[in-house]
């Protein structure tokens, strides 16, 4: 295949590419945060409104705390989980905002738009009914039908594994051996 070839190819198909790699970026993306997460966590924490407000790193700076320790993980989890679901809504707005992006895109742009915002509202229920039952903070993920949930405790004793459980699992409609609870101090 020539370089003319492949040029034409890709001015015929363009769109389609681009959307596709677009995707493939906001996946591996996803997947490389979640598997950081999983060789380093053991907790989760949630924070209030006036917590996320603030910079983790200055936060860090003046507690001295390291970058991966207390409340500057869960804040900065937030933070990483936001900047790419921002970058994932901005590419698929721009995809509906596109006059030549055809029916069937635009309706699979919408269609990942509703399933962000669904997975934005379970993560923020998630989390508040964590944090309603004592923790001092907790992150939620959902990937590839397994929840996750890291809570700011040094450890869990069964009776809290199993009430974490049984509320994700009643939040969400998982089976409660799809549900995975890790404590991080």
């Amino acid at each position: 295949m020539g370089l003319a070839s492949l040029v034409d190819f890709f001015s015929k198909y363009r769109k389609p590419v681009l959307w596709i790699f677009s995707l493939a970026i906001m996946v591996g993306a996803t997947w490389w945060v979640i598997q950081g997460l999983e060789t380093k966590i053991k907790s989760i924490d949630i924070l209030t409104d006036e917590e996320l407000a603030l910079d983790p790193a200055a936060e860090a700076a003046v507690d001295g705390e390291d970058k991966e320790s207390g409340n500057t993980f869960f804040a900065g989890y937030r933070l990483q989980r936001d900047r790419v679901r921002d970058q994932s809504l901005e590419m698929l707005e721009t995809l509906l905002e596109n006059p030549n992006a055809g029916a069937e895109a635009k309706a699979e742009a919408e269609q990942l738009l509703l399933e962000i915002v669904r997975m934005r509202e379970q993560e923020l229920l998630v989390e508040s009914m964590i944090k309603a039952q004592g923790y001092e903070d907790a992150v939620f993920f959902y990937h590839e039908e397994i929840a996750t949930v890291m809570v700011k405790e040094k450890d869990l004793d069964e009776k809290s594994f199993i009430q974490i459980t049984e509320t994700v699992s009643g939040a969400l409609g998982v089976a409660r051996e799809n549900v995975q609870v890790m404590a991080r101090p």
